[in-house]
């Protein structure tokens, strides 16, 4: 039999409303042998058993919601419930037509969006890459694999730990191995090399996939600014949709290196690959038609919240300050301490404290292969708004 937890009337209903995370103040008390990594059972204050979960003594999600008794689904044993909710992803991403011949690159797997807190995975080709960011995935590592090897029988996997996360959350056997492959994806029909030892993330960032296209359909015979370009995503994209001019600029020696490559693969001369440092082209961006912000992760937590809205407000005033009428604006937050209407906020109010006017065309989010849920906002991490500059 499992351990098990007894919530607070006051805080169960967000766990049957289906928050993924229980907080140790959510906790009345807890019956039997408490294993961190191992399934325990979660009952509601009348000792009605409403789920089932993960617990961990070392982190603030003292359980991580795995199913809950409303589901159709086998909660006996983990093997049971990680091969169901494996299969659930799978078929979603089969409804959404992924892989397909333009796009063999796509998540596999989105975390608490897919049912599983803490195991994330991307499909490339027939290389599947799991990003482990929780101490029971490492501890269920092998049962996991099983469970993927019997739904892609013929696929490779590599196993990323995230050890910052993991750190967090208790686990200190982080070992990371060489993994000296590569192989060539398709995203909407333009070609990446994914190098998985030199990779950011898990090999590239899927999550800007339809962002990526909604550029493209706007880039046609105009001039083109993407910074913090990384290995190309949209500068790529642009080109090969016809803009006549692309410069593409990343401080990162690798991140360029490997963008060079992949311009090549497309067969597109158009952009000018620069090694710098991002913020010394913001004062350029009146030379062109469409400019992409894309900067890394500013809030990586709500305690860094101000200091990055002041981040945020400085790169806006700048871009907004040399930006032409007439030209398209694309930026993106990463964050989920940001909301997405508290970014376009932000982003719009730049424009006005520097004479300039910005008409919101579009606030958009992740790829569609990164689902979200309702009642978890804190998934909500990727904000990317359109504007125009009148």
């Amino acid at each position: 039999m499992n351990a098990k937890v007894i919530l607070l009337a006051a805080k169960q209903n967000t766990v049957l409303r289906g928050h993924p995370w229980i907080f140790p103040k959510a906790i009345a008390r807890t019956h039997g042998k408490l294993v961190t990594g191992h399934l325990i059972d979660i009952y509601n204050s009348d000792e009605k058993l409403i789920g089932v979960g993960v617990y961990n003594e070392h982190s603030l999600y003292r359980v991580r919601v795995l199913a809950l008794t409303n589901e159709s689904i086998d909660m006996s044993n983990l093997h049971a419930l990680i091969s169901h909710r494996l299969n659930q992803a799978k078929q979603v991403r089969e409804c959404l037509n992924l892989p397909n011949e333009k796009t063999t690159a796509y998540r596999l797997f989105n975390s608490e969006a897919d049912g599983l807190s803490g195991l994330t995975i991307d499909r490339f080709n027939q290389t599947c890459v799991v990003a482990s960011s929780a101490y029971w995935v490492e501890l269920n590592r092998e049962i996991i694999i099983e469970a993927l090897k019997n739904l892609f029988p013929t696929d490779q996997i590599i196993w990323l730990p995230q050890s910052k996360p993991l750190g967090q959350d208790g686990w200190k056997q982080i070992t990371v191995e060489d993994n000296h492959c590569n192989t060539q994806v398709l995203e909407a029909g333009v070609i990446y090399e994914v190098e998985f030892a030199q990779a950011q993330k898990t090999g590239l960032f899927l999550d800007q996939r339809e962002n990526h296209q909604r550029i493209a359909q706007l880039s046609k015979g105009k001039t083109v600014l993407d910074l913090y370009c990384y290995s190309g995503g949209f500068a790529l994209h642009a080109a090969k949709a016809g803009a006549l001019k692309v410069t593409a600029v990343d401080s990162s020696a690798q991140a360029i290196a490997q963008a060079k490559k992949n311009a090549v693969l497309n067969g597109v001369s158009q952009i000018e690959w620069v090694e710098a440092d991002a913020r010394e082209y913001l004062t350029r961006a009146g030379d062109y038609d469409v400019v992409i912000l894309d900067p890394p992760k500013l809030v990586p937590s709500k305690q860094h919240v101000e200091r990055a809205k002041n981040y945020y407000r400085f790169l806006h005033r700048e871009v907004f300050k040399y930006m032409k009428p007439g030209s398209l604006l694309m930026t993106c937050n990463c964050s989920s301490a940001l909301s997405s209407q508290e970014f376009s906020s932000l982003v719009s109010v730049q424009a006005g404290a520097v004479g300039k006017q910005a008409r919101i065309l579009g606030v958009f989010g992740p790829a569609s292969c990164h689902p979200t849920l309702a009642s978890f906002p804190e998934g909500n991490y990727l904000t990317a708004v359109l504007l125009a500059v009148v």
